[in-house]
């Protein structure tokens, strides 16, 4: 059983489209304990409040919880195995794992000694195959089909418009699928959407066969007595054809410009097959394929053509100033900016500088962003205009972006899919370059900091050098939930730029959530536009957000959102700019410089408001001309989360040599005082 989510704590306001949130639900059983002397039981439970009130009602009641351990070498598992559940997942990130069990014998393992904290999580049900389909027209053999951009026309697949070919041959390519970490390849299958004119005569096969980075593989035959299934526009189907033994597959053969080949040259020519689309299926198991991706681009510098720019906001916030600046034309280049988010379809305005697709989803979906907004997210972040020929250009318009998949095609995710997300970001951070990472969702349940693994999660990214930028939320009142409540990461409220390129006229967004945190800091950190935003959504009909809000479509290619989901990317791309032009600078400087040079005058933005708007509007030319490097953050307190005992966390790959112990108040952390029999770690 799932909870019902409160549209309020979502990152899309409605003016614009519904979002992507962190889903805190339910699921499975247990009991017993062990007695060994380092676990024993403590008095008071540790765990979330609605965890007690479940556990308190319902105890047999299968829930599926994220367990922090207390300890680096806590032995964990076999405590939830006493109590009869199981480990599903490891979040070593923040020195946590996601167990199954019931709800009464989840709040007894949080009175362990060896379990400092459980939250919900929200069960999803697992699959592990995809289908992407082929995007553009390959070049190892040339394509005799008649009309057969129909074929390609659609990053969604089978839209009703067909190319066709008698005896003719195609070479078809830009598949697109989300590599999951621990897994590899263990099937793959073309998909073949169409029908034939009419009954093919016996050796009018279809041969296929791929050619990955230009070398071509055998062949399989799809016999014609198989086709002939399909006869007449009335009998279209989908076709699925294992070909599974033509390579040894891998996850990086997709990044080294894989093409399948569909060869009719045995036909008579008397007969004619009609393809909607060609793709292909993948099955993946566990396994350790680590390849896919490819380097960080580093476009060359050069102007940027912004005179038929139509999307007001890259001039509120004063990005167009500085594209064209001689001699560093600012414009992201050989930064990366990982997105986490609902997917991102493959589309020209990102072409090559979509380096890397990763999944942590583990429902069903296609590897394409059928919800629509990661890809949404990435054109406001990194968008070339290319599709619009120059009229629409995100914030950082050549800087490189990976597309970290957390949610399902209706836009769920659970706090487990968004942390082991940013875990891979954290090992990943040097081969791809990530220095900013986008957190457009917001957890659909309060919590403090000190207790969400979310925020212990996007804490460590900041220690190691990552900027971490998060959506407000969208409940218009002072309530914050995770990770935007997090005093370390930059929150990022919104505004309505009033369709006008000057801010004058501009006022705080009414759903823009505000607040402080725990330690009274402050949010948002800034504001930037997040009221009627166009941007970029290839085939948009087709995906859930705008199958539910049709009047949000501008074309079948443009969409319009709004809300603070929207507003955190203007900053995302804000960042990779400052960054490019200071690439030493810390997050904690980065936060610092965009807070200061923010717009607060009154006389430059008369509906400045302190309590909603934060240090001000976001000011893209002032925060790159800027020369302040103090620190934001100073004195304040870390999750704690992050403490094992008298010690910091010293896990992993967390690289604690990284951390400004300047700006972070770890002596503020008392733990001899810390009343471990306290309600203090309720939400």
């Amino acid at each position: 059983m799932s909870h019902k989510l409160d549209r309020r704590s979502r990152s899309v306001n409605w003016n614009g489209p519904r979002a992507i949130l962190v889903v805190v639900a339910l699921l499975l059983p247990a009991v017993g304990f062990p007695s060994a002397p380092e676990q024993q039981q403590e008095q008071t439970p540790r765990a979330h409040a609605a965890l007690r009130h479940l556990a308190a009602s319902q105890p047999d009641r299968p829930v599926s919880v994220i367990v922090q351990k207390a300890t680096r070498d806590a032995n964990v598992d076999a405590l939830v195995a006493r109590l009869g559940g199981k480990v599903t997942e490891d979040l070593s990130i923040i020195n946590a794992m996601v167990a199954e069990l019931s709800a009464g014998a989840a709040v007894e393992l949080s009175k362990a000694g060896a379990v400092r904290w459980v939250s919900l999580d929200a069960p999803i049900e697992s699959s592990a195959a995809f289908t992407t389909w082929a995007t553009n027209l390959g070049t190892a053999v040339s394509t005799d089909f008649t009309d057969a951009a129909f074929i390609i026309d659609s990053v969604q697949g089978p839209n009703g418009l067909y190319g066709a070919g008698g005896n003719a041959r195609g070479s078809f390519g830009g598949f697109a699928p989300e590599a999951s970490p621990g897994t590899r390849i263990t099937r793959v299958e073309a998909v073949l959407r169409l029908y034939v004119s009419e009954p093919l005569s016996w050796g009018e096969d279809v041969n296929l066969s791929v050619v990955v980075g230009g070398a071509s593989s055998t062949t399989v035959r799809v016999p014609a007595q198989t086709l002939n299934s399909y006869v007449g526009p009335a009998n279209a189907g989908t076709l699925y054809v294992d070909i599974t033994a033509l390579r040894s597959w891998r996850w990086g053969d997709f990044d080294n410009e894989l093409e399948l080949i569909v060869d009719q040259s045995r036909f008579s020519g008397l007969r004619t097959v009609y393809y909607d689309s060609v793709g292909l299926r993948v099955t993946s198991g566990e396994g350790n394929d680590t390849s896919g991706g490819t380097a960080p681009t580093s476009l060359p510098r050069g102007w940027v053509d912004s005179s038929r720019l139509i999307n007001t906001y890259n001039h509120a916030i004063r990005a167009t100033d500085i594209w064209n600046e001689a001699p560093n034309y600012l414009q992201g280049q050989g930064i990366t900016v990982a997105v986490v988010d609902s997917g991102i379809a493959k589309n020209p305005d990102l072409d090559k500088r979509l380096i890397a697709s990763v999944n942590f989803n583990r429902s069903y979906h296609n590897s394409n962003d059928r919800y629509g907004h990661g890809t949404f997210v990435a054109s406001i972040i990194a968008g070339d205009g290319s599709h619009s020929s120059g009229t629409r250009i995100g914030v950082a318009p050549k800087t490189n972006v990976i597309n970290v998949r957390v949610s399902d095609d209706q836009g769920m995710a659970t706090e487990a899919d968004v942390v082991g997300a940013l875990q891979w970001i954290l090992n990943n951070k040097t081969r791809y370059n990530i220095r900013v990472v986008n957190i457009s969702l917001n957890s659909s349940m309060a919590q403090s900091y000190h207790t969400s693994p979310l925020n212990a999660a996007v804490e460590i990214l900041w220690f190691n050098g990552i900027v971490v930028v998060v959506s407000a939320g969208n409940n218009g009142t002072g309530t914050l939930f995770p990770p935007a409540n997090d005093p370390f990461v930059i929150t990022v409220g919104a505004v309505n730029d009033m369709g006008t390129p000057g801010i004058r006229d501009d006022v705080v967004a009414h759903f823009s959530a505000y607040g402080l945190t725990e330690g009274g800091v402050a949010k948002p950190d800034l504001v930037a536009p997040g009221t009627n935003i166009v941007g970029y959504l290839p085939d948009n009909a087709r995906t859930t957000i705008s199958q539910e809000h049709p009047n949000n479509r501008v074309s079948n290619h443009y969409f319009r959102m709004s809300g603070t989901s929207v507003a955190a990317p203007m900053v995302s791309g804000a960042v990779a700019l400052l960054l490019q032009d200071e690439p030493a600078l810390t997050p904690d400087q980065v936060k610092y410089r965009l807070k200061s040079t923010a717009v607060s005058n009154s006389l430059i933005w008369p509906n400045y408001d302190p309590v909603r708007a934060g240090a001000g509007y976001l000011d893209v030319y002032a925060a790159v001309h800027g020369i302040n490097t103090q620190s934001a953050n100073t004195g304040t307190t870390a999750s704690m989360l992050l403490w094992t005992g008298l010690e910091p966390v010293t896990w992993g790959s967390v690289n604690w040599n990284s951390v400004n112990w300047n700006s972070v108040n770890w002596n503020s952390v008392n733990w001899n005082s810390v009343n471990w029999n306290s309600d203090y770690w309720g939400p």
